[in-house]
């Protein structure tokens, strides 16, 4: 199960967000000569609640440090320090009461690394068997996959029709992929399919929103993707896949999935590539599906994490798919098989409904995709290789169950007509017989509670099973009203009020 790290871990992984990250290969093997884990004059800075806008600013004055933008949504501030003096500062601004935490603002790197062919093109929509899936839906237009990466060939001819929008993050001067990672990932997720030329995505008729997070280089800062996560989950996007990754936790990360994850987002990221079990984040992230990387024989890949903490896998060795300048290459990495995961998840959008009644569908989309994988037998990939047409269609339907009962008095066991039943999101109103009915509830457990006016209400706890009845008898109690005894005390003989006398009722007195 995810766990909460608290010490940042100097290795950069082959999948994440965060400061300036750059390309490895597909079995990197610790960080790179030259590289830095994080930036040397940026930090990450979020004050408490209570902390008004002068003692910000006194506390800014007094460590050296410039507000250089902020993220409002999750209430943090990146600030510009001396240069090399990141970690020190950050230090300093977490010791501060007023501070909720101060961290650098780290680096990540993307998870591939061209490769010779090995397999025939796109054997992994195969191995996932896209085609059965497709054959049940294509997905729609309408469910959008924003892609945070390099960037995207603007005029790729499998990708320029998918793109509805794109906006810039990261320290390079265009929205366009000058690297080439972004394009790759984009065309496995949603490359145009059945137009007659190039490969398909695997998301079939889903859109992608180009959210450029990493610079031309292949790297990016935190603050960089977390702003990229909120903006794509404040603009529209159902599904957010990051083939990226590092390996220092953090918590503005972690705001900005769970900011995502609350707006009915489902997240993808890769598990990375260091061939061990240590976390990559923000794969790690309770509200974020890891995804690690399979080859064509089955086998988890070599170079791809794994562990306790990774929530599915997907084909990652080889994987053919769209480049820059209108061409086509094949590539390998978790960064290759988080996007299969983002594009079935367009998929299943269009086949699930809201069971829970929470208004979103992120949680049973993702609970679809993990429920029916494919176990090969692999330990340390979660619960199994993604098995598309399963995902979408060959699992039995969930039977919905019945809420039902009679509301009665409680002091003369009669039928009480209009009072109001409510289970979870869903209420009725007794008939004149008492009786109600709730139909197509989702199997889970519910405090089921009747009221009405000038009774007090009363609940009762029931779990619903598949395709079955949960009987709720309630009864309720009638509120008494007190009432009130009032009169007069007078001279029997000339009838003249006599003030001063005692009146007693039962045990309670009063005088005139």
């Amino acid at each position: 199960m995810k766990r909460t790290i608290v010490s940042l871990l100097a290795v950069i992984l082959l999948v994440f967000v965060a400061l300036p990250i750059s390309v490895i290969g597909a079995a990197p093997q610790g960080t790179p000569p030259g590289f830095s884990d994080s930036s040397s004059e940026y930090i990450i800075v979020k004050f408490k609640p209570t902390a008004g806008a002068s003692a910000t600013a006194d506390i800014h004055r007094q460590l050296g440090g410039k507000v250089k933008k902020t993220i409002p949504e999750i209430g943090v501030q990146v600030v510009k320090v001396p240069p090399g003096q990141a970690k020190e500062k950050a230090k300093a601004y977490s010791k501060n009461p007023k501070v909720e935490y101060a961290e650098p603002d780290f680096v990540a790197e993307v998870a591939d690394t061209p490769d010779d062919p090995l397999f025939g093109n796109q054997w992994s929509m195969a191995t996932v068997q896209a085609p059965q899936a497709w054959d049940v839906t294509t997905g729609s237009s309408s469910i959008n996959i924003a892609i945070l990466d390099t960037g995207i060939d603007q005029d790729h001819p499998d990708l320029a029709s998918k793109i509805i929008s794109n906006v810039n993050f990261s320290d390079s001067p265009t929205v366009d992929d000058v690297h080439g990672h972004g394009t790759h990932v984009a065309g496995i997720a949603a490359a145009s399919t059945n137009n007659g030329i190039g490969v398909a995505g695997l998301g079939y008729d889903a859109t992608i929103m180009n959210v450029k997070v990493m610079g031309d280089t292949g790297s990016g800062a935190y603050s960089s993707i977390a702003a990229g996560i909120i903006w794509a989950a404040d603009n529209g996007a159902e599904i957010i896949n990051m083939s990226l990754g590092g390996s220092a936790d953090s918590s503005i990360l972690e705001d900005a999935v769970d900011y995502a994850w609350s707006k009915g987002v489902v997240v993808v990221a890769a598990a990375g590539n260091s061939g061990d079990d240590v976390p990559e984040y923000p794969a790690y992230y309770a509200n974020c599906i890891a995804v690690a990387a399979t080859d064509g024989d089955g086998a988890r890949a070599l170079w791809s994490n794994y562990g306790d903490w990774v929530d599915v896998a997907a084909p990652g060795l080889h994987v053919y798919s769209t480049l820059r300048n209108n061409s086509y290459a094949r590539m390998s990495g978790t960064s290759m098989a988080s996007p299969h995961v983002a594009g079935l998840a367009a998929l299943v959008f269009t086949t699930v409904s809201d069971a829970n009644g929470d208004g979103k569908l992120n949680d049973e989309v993702r609970s679809r995709i993990e429920a029916t994988c494919d176990d090969i037998g692999v330990s340390g990939i979660g619960s199994g290789r993604i098995n598309a047409a399963r995902a979408v269609g060959d699992v039995a339907p969930v039977l919905l169950g019945t809420i039902s009962g009679t509301v009665t008095d409680a002091d003369d066991g009669s039928a009480i007509a209009g009072a109001t039943v409510t289970a979870g999101t869903r209420s009725t109103t007794t008939d004149a017989a008492g009786e109600y009915v709730i139909a197509e509830v989702a199997p889970d457990t519910y405090e089921v509670v009747a009221s009405k006016a000038g009774y007090e209400s009363s609940s009762l706890v029931v779990t619903v099973s598949e395709g079955a009845t949960a009987v709720a008898d309630l009864s309720l109690t009638w509120i008494t009203v007190p009432g009130a005894i009032t009169g007069t005390v007078t001279d029997a003989d000339e009838g003249s009020a006599i003030a001063g006398a005692t009146v007693t009722a039962g045990t309670r007195s009063t005088t005139t």
